[in-house]
């Protein structure tokens, strides 16, 4: 391979690796700013943040221990399917713990909302924060979060598309919510009206901001298109 090929497959690694970092943040800021909101947050992330809220720990303290759950669980969903550079997961997931605290403390420096239309709107805020997100976490196709692992090896273990497991998952981190939420602070928190509109809307935010990137998705940061990378970013969607 000569100097300059090797230079240019090199450029490519490190914009594939700072868009995968700039996705990881502003999904990460999208999570933070629907705790903002107060209407409950992704299924996914509910877990953690009434968690952190029953014993002190901090939100991303409990996104890490969770989310390397999930590989274990996958583990268990996929078996000797399971590829081993998959547990990389476990350190992007202690990464994404400190990111998702970091942008917490970013909204504390925000306006609480006051009204129900002000909760609307940071709940909408959400929404095209994680399709932005989306936009530069998905197409580098370097490492998944745990949680989308998780529906994948239910995808592979029941022979299920990936939208139908999505169906499975997002019940069951709502029961494991509700499981804590009630056995440690006595009642119902952190899933509201927002975890239904987030179980769904990021679901439609990434189908509709693929779409408006399409022409730029294999390389957000020039627009350097390429087809098998945009379709491995849809096949997430099942």
């Amino acid at each position: 391979m000569q100097a300059n090929e090797k230079l240019s497959v090199t450029n490519l690694l490190v914009r594939r690796w700072i868009s995968y970092c700039i996705g990881l943040f502003l999904v990460a800021l999208a999570i933070s700013c629907s705790v903002k909101s107060g209407l409950g947050i992704s299924p996914a992330s509910s877990m953690a943040y009434v968690a952190g809220l029953a014993n002190g720990w901090s939100m991303g303290t409990w996104t890490a221990i969770f989310y390397t759950s999930f590989v274990v669980l996958q583990i268990i969903l996929k078996g000797r399917a399971f590829e081993l550079k998959n547990l990389l997961q476990v350190p992007v997931s202690m990464a994404f713990g400190v990111v998702v605290d970091f942008t917490n403390l970013l909204f504390s420096f925000a306006h609480d909302p006051t009204n129900y239309a002000a909760q609307l709107g940071y709940l909408g805020l959400s929404l095209i924060i994680m399709g932005f997100g989306y936009v530069y976490y998905l197409p580098p196709n370097i490492i998944a979060l745990p949680s989308e692992g998780v529906m994948q090896g239910i995808s592979y273990r029941f022979g299920l598309k990936n939208s139908t497991a999505k169906l499975i998952w997002d019940p069951l981190c709502v029961i494991a919510t509700f499981a804590i939420s009630l056995t440690c602070l006595g009642g119902i928190v952190g899933i509201r009206e927002g975890t239904i509109v987030a179980a769904f809307g990021n679901g439609l935010a990434l189908k509709i901001f693929m779409k408006l990137f399409k022409e730029k998705l294999s390389d957000p940061l020039l627009g350097v298109k390429s087809t098998s990378v945009v379709q491995a970013a849809q096949g997430q969607l099942g």
